[in-house]
């Protein structure tokens, strides 16, 4: 299966390049005399190879690049012991991490559902290197989880990547090339990590369950159990996401669920909103809201805002003391003002991606229709505890 990844990831870009060039070489004429065209024919030949080449080596290059920050995440559990035997700590189940830097100091981004129900945690680095770790700080609803070096490493052995919206996720769309590192089905533990190519399929998805993602990013660079955790990449090398959903087919009995070619990533930009919170002393927490909401539409199906549908009896607004002013069910939220910043809302997806940016104990400003009314509404966000 390794090998499978590192033939799709070099051949790939030939095969486009080879395909694109079929297309645009024009066929010979039959009046013609073909003969005197094989140098033309050659040259075009070589210069596609070149170009394919070049391509070649910058994703060699890349990957060389990244795979240096990328780990194997391993969760250790205590066996049962026998009567009078000591606890045995064995390997329960794993998953992947990436090596950031913020402050000029070293972390582990990685997946909550990795480390769940763990008693110790131990990472593989690129030198084969086990080392121990201990989960720092995370974010359940959202997913994101935070490891800390109990030894920290040198920096001249990593340098951990920048965490940085402004910078890896300019010009992201559709189309665009990525690439993934991880240890699907513990392939990675000998500190080589799993490498695949794809493209990003969709931007801003939506999946629900236990762990939200919120503005995930579709791609399909394969990715398999084991993936969960790890990062994902552009052509340059900046850190874009960290993988852990995958669309799965309808699940056999006795049979392990695989890749079907969509895999959903928390966009860079969520982690980096926490980040300065879960590197902290104290517990970083998502703000919560507690409602659901649909998109409404005027009579020409232009979209105007997150209509209520529920609110949560945990939410804030359902609190007696917010009063009747609060917003309820029925009412359409058309923008939130944060710290000063307008965030225009036109649909459920636009209010469920500004929320998941926020902290619990934020204080918002909720501007929502009633009727033909237009109301203002200061609410602090819930901390629902862990």
């Amino acid at each position: 299966m390794r090998m499978a990844s590192i033939c799709r990831t070099n051949r790939l870009p030939w095969g486009v390049l080879a395909a694109l060039l079929c297309l645009l070489t024009p066929a010979p004429s039959l009046a013609e005399d073909p003969a005197p065209a094989a140098p033309v024919v050659d040259a075009v030949y070589e210069d596609a190879r070149e170009r394919a080449q070049d391509i070649e080596d910058d994703l060699v290059g890349s990957v060389t690049k990244v795979r240096v920050n990328s780990v194997a995440v391993l969760n250790l559990r205590r066996a049962r012991p026998a009567p009078g035997a000591e606890p045995v700590l064995m390997k329960a189940s794993g998953g992947s991490g990436v090596i950031i830097r913020y402050r000029s100091k070293l972390w582990i981004l990685t997946n909550v559902h990795v480390t769940a129900g763990h008693h110790e945690l131990q990472v593989v680095t690129h030198d084969g290197v086990v080392r121990d770790v201990e989960l720092h700080d995370s974010i359940p609803e959202y997913d994101i989880a935070l490891l800390k070096f109990k030894d920290t490493p040198k920096r001249v052995e990593f340098r951990g990547v920048p965490v940085s919206a402004r910078n890896s996720e300019r010009g992201l769309k559709p189309g665009t090339w990525v690439i993934a590192t991880g240890s699907p089905f513990f392939l990675g533990e000998d500190g080589r990590s799993v490498t695949t190519l794809g493209v990003i399929s969709g931007l801003d998805r939506f999946l629900g369950g236990e762990y939200q993602y919120v503005g995930a990013i579709q791609h399909d660079a394969e990715v398999n159990p084991g993936n969960s955790g790890g990062p994902l990449w552009d052509l340059k090398g900046n850190f874009i996401g960290i993988n852990g959903k995958i669309a799965m087919s309808q699940q056999l009995r006795g049979v392990r669920p695989t890749s079907t070619g969509a895999a959903f990533s928390l966009p860079v930009h969520q982690v980096e909103a926490y980040l300065k919170r879960l590197v902290g002393d104290d517990d970083a927490e998502a703000g919560y809201l507690g409602v659901e909401a649909e998109t409404e539409t005027d009579d020409k199906g232009k979209s105007i805002g997150a209509k209520i549908t529920t609110v949560d009896r945990r939410s804030p607004l359902a609190d007696p003391r917010a009063g009747a002013d609060a917003p309820k069910a029925g009412d359409v939220i058309t923008s939130l003002t944060v710290k000063g910043s307008l965030k225009a809302i036109y649909t459920a997806s636009d209010l469920r991606e500004h929320l998941s940016l926020l902290p619990a104990g934020q204080e918002i400003t909720i501007k929502f229709k009633r009727e033909r009314r237009t109301k203002r509404f200061k609410v602090t966000l819930a901390d629902l505890g862990r």
